[in-house]
């Protein structure tokens, strides 16, 4: 045999060693197309959770912590996620398709998150205000066959539950009451406007809100203060967990005027304002963070106490 002939023999045997060589490498890859498909999609429910809890793009260190138990989970290591990689990179139109499926599955999941959060937070954009109590003014019907029947200009003065956006402060209405029953366990949202433009300066104003019980014992919740300003209006609001189902009601007054010690004003006025935009929603709390809360705003239990000698217990 010539050394032409043995060249050609060698490249021969080193293409055929090439193709060998590729089509062991593809039938030996560690994930065939659906599971890499799989832990693509994986991997991209990772990076999404934790932009998700964190704000930001994840950190590569983090994302391998994470990417590791995945590689866990598909029983592979890094080297062969790497030439997984490769392989189907290199398949242009196969990787492509793969990727569709990655794309289409992670939008009918987030499709389906948010139609179940939806559904959880369907009570957050219903407003629960049930309405100011104040005193109103009727006119009476002059059909009353007394002697002493009121004219037909006479006006009586009621107490009755208003829904009007906005409500007017003053002598008869220092302030208005919001009394909500049917209290649940849960997350509460109150906000309102304040506008104060002539006060009591001896007194000190505030938005004080209370929950009572069916007992009528009452837990004080968070007290907002209101000063006077014939510019501006105060907006306020507070968050409160609800965690004992003994609490029945909710009653918020605005504002509460209560007097300042040592405080001498030669000549008292009547407190004028107006109240509006009052909004009360019940929130959805994720149950992880439920249990929190409830621990959080757990009712105080004061501590028992042995009697004192002589007292009967």
């Amino acid at each position: 045999m010539n050394t032409k002939s043995f060249r050609d023999m060698k490249c021969l045997l080193w293409v055929i060693l090439i193709i060998v060589g590729v089509t062991a490498c593809s039938k030996k890859v560690p994930l065939d197309k659906k599971q890499f498909t799989s832990l693509l999609i994986d991997m991209h429910m990772t990076d999404g959770m934790l932009t998700a809890a964190r704000g930001i793009v994840p950190a590569e260190k983090d994302s391998y912590l994470y990417y590791n138990d995945l590689f866990k989970k598909y029983g592979i290591t890094r080297a062969d996620f790497d030439s997984c990689v490769v392989y189907y990179s290199k398949q242009t139109l196969l990787f492509n398709k793969m990727y569709d499926v990655v794309i289409d599955t992670l939008n009918r999941r987030q499709t389906k998150v948010m139609r179940e959060w939806k559904e959880l937070t369907m009570n957050d954009t219903v407003d629960l205000f049930p309405g100011y109590t104040m005193i109103v003014a009727d006119t009476l019907r002059p059909d009353s066959t007394q002697v002493n029947a009121p004219k037909k200009d006479s006006v009586v003065y009621v107490t009755r539950v208003v829904k009007e956006d906005t409500v007017y402060l003053d002598k008869r209405n220092p302030f208005v009451l919001v009394e909500m029953d049917s209290i649940v366990p849960g997350f509460y949202k109150f906000m309102t406007t304040v506008k104060l433009d002539q006060v009591d300066k001896s007194k000190r104003n505030s938005i004080q809100s209370y929950l009572i019980s069916v007992n009528n014992d009452t837990l004080k919740m968070p007290e907002r203060s209101v000063g006077m300003d014939t510019i501006r209006a105060y907006k306020k609001d507070w968050d409160y967990y609800v965690a004992d189902s003994i609490y029945k009601k909710l009653v918020v007054k605005i504002v509460q005027s209560d007097e300042l010690p040592r405080t001498k004003v030669k000549k008292k006025v009547d407190q004028e304002g107006r109240v509006w935009g009052t909004k009360i929603h019940k929130v959805y709390v994720a149950p992880h963070h439920e249990e929190r809360l409830k621990a959080q705003y757990a009712p105080i239990q004061k501590p028992k106490t042995d009697p004192k000698p002589g007292q009967k217990k």
